[in-house]
Formats: C-alpha cells, structure tokens, sequence
C-alpha cells in the first residue's frame, strides 16, 4: 500500500486531522504551567468576612459590596509565590500554599480563620511616631485612617494628638476575638492545648489563640474569611 493511499477518502482525512489535533492538544495541556514555588501570579479575588464582601480586585463587585475606593487602580493582585523573608506579605501564607498547583483560569474558594489569615488586633503593634518626624518622613500631614509605607510593611495612622502620631502596624483586617479563659488543666481533659486547635466548647465552635502554663484562650465562634479566587496568569521562577 502506497503512503498516499492513507489519504485517499475524505473519511481517513477526517482522521488523521482529528488524530493530530487530539495530539497537538494533549501536548498543550501537558506544557500549561502550574503554580510553584518563585512563582509570580497574578490573580484576581473576592475577600469576604462572615459572608460580607471586605476586598476585591473587580471593580464592578467593589461597587456592588460599597467597597469601592475611586484612588484605587483595580487590576488582579501580584504576588510571587514564597515572597521574600522580612516583607509583610501581600497574600496569607496559607493561600500561597494552596495555590500551588493550579494553572491560568482556574478557580477556587479558600476559607481561613484568623490565626492563618490576617491575624488578631494585637495592641502591642501600636508604635507612636512624632508629628514632626512624620511630616517630614512622608511629606504630608497625618490623618486618622490613612496608610504609610514604613520600610517593607504597611502601617494605618490610628490616632494622632497635638504631638504625636500612633501607627497600627495590625493588618486592616485582623479581628478582636470573642475571648474566653478556660483552665488548661481542665481544658485538656477533652482536648489538644493547641494553638489553631478548633474544638467544641459550650456548643460553640472555639479556636485555641493563645496557651500558657495554666491557661488556654479561645476565640469563641471565631470569625471566617473566604478568598474566591481565579489564576490569570503564571510566569514561572
């Protein structure tokens, strides 16, 4: 049989185009990256706390939640997977981790609670700053509610008096726990002292957020974040 006679009905054309196109395709999806670590993503999300929409990357879903701010540029986010040790994090670490994997155009939901998103509102992270270095640090007067850079990490102006300015270096979005004390002799008769240990108490949910020698501190129904979020795209390390 001749090499030609493989081509000789319009049907073993049919074939042969459809064999090499299923080829060409398995071939494409073999090579479509996934996400791993170095990686720079670019994605967009929806943050919601407790089912309320606190953050987005869509400028039509911030003005459909009223959380919409007209001097901000919305584009999907960049983070490189792994960030760089000493810089305040664009992403949890924990969304980074289960990013890993995924390629362009996929999607997922991700739920956190505190201790592995934003963290809790830490009072020890308020650092007082004078007035006057921070004028002539930032160029600007300060105004209660406004963000600074202050080398890698981002701070909130939290209070500002005649002579000082306080700066929150919390996330702007940690979270006061619904705190409860209970003895850790007669917690652990039931369970784990664990950081991040979620358990049962009073028929509540609880999260354990701090242990000492003789004490374990819950956040009684601790809050949750869902990030839903869509890869855009991938350049590989």
């Amino acid at each position: 049989m001749k090499f030609t006679q493989l081509f000789d009905t319009n049907r073993k054309r049919f074939l042969w185009i459809a064999g090499i196109a299923i080829i060409l395709l398995g071939v494409y999806l073999t090579d479509e990256p996934e996400i791993g670590p170095g990686d720079t993503v670019a994605l967009n999300y929806i943050t919601s706390l407790n089912g309320t929409i606190i953050d987005t990357s869509i400028e039509n879903i911030a003005h459909q939640a009223n959380v919409f701010y007209k001097d901000r540029i919305y584009e999907p986010l960049v983070i490189v997977i792994g960030g760089k040790s000493g810089q305040d994090p664009i992403a949890p670490v924990a969304i980074e981790r289960k990013l890993l994997g995924m390629k362009v155009g996929e999607e997922t939901t991700i739920r956190l609670y505190p201790l592995e998103a934003y963290g809790y509102w830490d009072e020890n992270k308020l650092v007082p700053m004078p007035i006057n270095e921070f004028i002539a640090e930032f160029g600007m007067d300060p105004v209660q509610g406004q963000s600074v850079q202050v080398g890698n990490y981002l701070a909130n102006v939290f209070q500002v008096t005649e002579d000082e300015v306080l700066l929150d270096f919390n996330h702007r979005f940690a979270v006061n726990p619904n705190k409860e004390v209970v003895s850790r002799e007669e917690f652990e008769k039931e369970a784990e002292a664990r950081i991040g240990n979620l358990v049962m108490h009073k028929g509540q949910y609880a999260l354990v957020i701090e242990v000492t020698d003789t004490e374990v501190i819950l956040d009684m129904n601790p809050s949750v974040f869902e990030f839903k979020i869509e890869i855009v795209q991938i350049k590989k390390a």
